[in-house]
């Protein structure tokens, strides 16, 4: 329960940081009932575009205030290094802390200055440097920055050369960040791979394997080699299979969007974005996989 509550503070967070001003659990409740009422409607002409719009509104609604706060906390943690470089260099020329972060605050670097903003902000009504800190470190849930806050706090507390210790971070983060882009030039064909499997070669095959079922059991009616009851089970064994089908594929496509987003951010975040357009594609193939190999397998008999 407590880990549940947790969860909820924290997606709060994510609405509150897109402007949201909405409880976590109403979102939630209007998602699911959005999705479900479409996903209904759509499902009485076709049951596969139900299913398929279900999920990808689903997906959407509660994905995307998460993936939007990453998406600003990656923008943060770009501009970090160059931010912290401009902070030592402006108390290296006799500038105190806060003149410094006014200094980053009015530099082009997105949404961190608008951050820095908000440090000056509750320093000016009366907050402790170490109190304002402390907000931006519960704002920006980067591991990167909260560490950051945390040594600038005991600087502050043990009277430590602030501007030796933040440039030296600055050079260890922009060094992690370039390890970071290398490793999404490394894992490049691995991702196409992936994305290749879930998306296309999987589809293809479930579409044959459904479209094959069909076959042999309209042959074993024509040609009257089954019993009217073997047949009857075999056509509803094969509808389940069909339905079985489609929901596996919408796993299997889920489950590759998160792979691919952890192999290339190393966090799954993206694949909010990678699975409606993994599982439109997979659709596609699946459908069009099913309509050829039928034709040719009309033609053929």
């Amino acid at each position: 329960m407590a880990k549940l509550k947790e969860m909820m503070d924290r997606y709060q967070i994510y609405l509150y940081s897109q402007k949201l001003k909405i409880k976590a659990s109403y979102w939630f409740a209007i998602v699911l009932i959005v999705s479900v009422l479409i996903g209904a409607l759509a499902f009485l002409i076709n049951a596969k575009i139900g299913i398929l719009l279900f999920a990808i509104l689903l997906d959407l609604g509660f994905g995307i205030p998460y993936y939007l706060y990453f998406k600003n906390l990656d923008e943060i943690e770009k501009y970090w290094p160059e931010a912290l470089r401009l902070i030592a260099d402006t108390m290296k020329s006799g500038s105190s802390l806060d003149y410094a972060l006014r200094e980053a605050s009015s530099a082009d670097f997105g949404p961190l200055s608008k951050e820095f903003d908000e440090v000056i902000r509750r320093l000016e009504m009366g907050d402790t440097m170490a109190q304002s800190l402390d907000h931006m470190a519960l704002r920006i849930e980067s591991k990167i920055v909260r560490r950051t806050i945390t040594l600038i706090q005991e600087c502050l507390k043990t009277g430590a050369q602030l501007a030796d210790v933040l440039e030296e971070i600055a050079n260890d983060t922009k060094q992690m960040f370039r390890i970071k882009k290398e490793r999404v030039t490394k894992t490049m064909l691995q991702v196409i791979f992936i994305f290749a499997a879930g998306a296309v070669i999987a589809p293809f095959i479930f579409g044959l394997t459904n479209v094959i079922t069909q076959f042999l059991t309209t042959i074993s009616s024509t040609a009257g080699v089954a019993t009217a009851g073997a047949l009857a089970t075999a056509t509803a064994t094969q509808e389940s299979l069909a339905f079985l089908l489609d929901i596996y594929l919408l796993i299997e496509v889920a489950a590759a969007a998160v792979i691919v987003s952890l192999m290339r951010q190393g966090k799954f975040t993206n694949a909010v974005v990678f699975f409606p357009i993994m599982v439109i594609i997979s659709f596609i193939i699946y459908m069009v996989s099913q309509a050829v190999i039928s034709g040719i397998l009309i033609e053929a008999v």
